[in-house]
C-alpha cells in the first residue's frame, strides 16, 4: 500500500484521508476533510497531524486559496509534482479544475534568468460560471 510505501502506518482513518484526497477534483480544507472522514473515527487533531505529516514528506501539495483558506491536494503518486489550475465561480464557488498549464514554460524561463531553484506556481482565475448568470440575464431582460 501507498501509506506503507512511505513508512506510515496505514490505519483506516489515514486510508480514507489518502482516498479522499485521491478522489477529489479539487483543493480540499482540513475541515473538508474531517466532515467526510469523521466517522471513520478521525477527529480534527488527527487529520490535521496527519495531513502535516504527508506535508513533511511532499505526498501532499498545500494551495492557498484566493478567499484565504489554506487546501491540501494529493501529489501525483508517479514522482512528478501534480499541480493543476482552477476556474471558481464568484457566486457559487463551483470549482473547476484546468488541466493546462501555461505558466510552466514561463516559470522554468524565470527560473534560469534569476537562478532561482524549486519555483513552484498556481493559478486560481474566478468568474460567474453560465449557471450563475442566467438568472441575471432573465432579470436584465425584465428591466429593459
Amino acid at each position: 500500500m501507498w501509506l506503507r510505501e512511505h513508512g506510515l502506518r496505514a490505519t483506516h482513518g489515514r486510508i480514507a484521508i489518502v482516498r479522499l484526497l485521491d478522489a477529489s477534483s479539487v483543493p480540499l480544507t482540513l475541515t473538508d476533510i474531517h466532515e467526510k472522514v469523521g466517522v471513520k473515527g478521525c477527529d480534527f487533531a488527527t487529520v490535521f497531524r496527519f495531513i502535516s505529516i504527508l506535508e513533511k514528506k511532499e505526498l501532499v501539495e498545500r494551495v492557498a486559496w484566493m478567499d484565504g483558506t489554506t487546501r491540501h491536494e494529493i501529489r501525483s503518486r508517479d514522482g512528478h509534482r501534480h499541480h493543476h489550475h482552477y476556474l471558481i465561480c464568484r457566486t457559487c464557488h463551483k470549482v473547476e479544475p484546468i488541466e493546462e498549464c501555461v505558466v510552466e514554460r514561463f516559470e522554468d524561463q524565470i527560473a534560469k534568468q534569476r537562478g532561482y531553484a524549486g519555483l513552484s506556481h498556481s493559478l486560481q482565475l474566478s468568474g460567474v460560471c453560465p449557471e450563475c448568470q442566467k438568472p441575471a440575464k432573465k432579470a436584465a431582460k425584465k428591466r429593459g
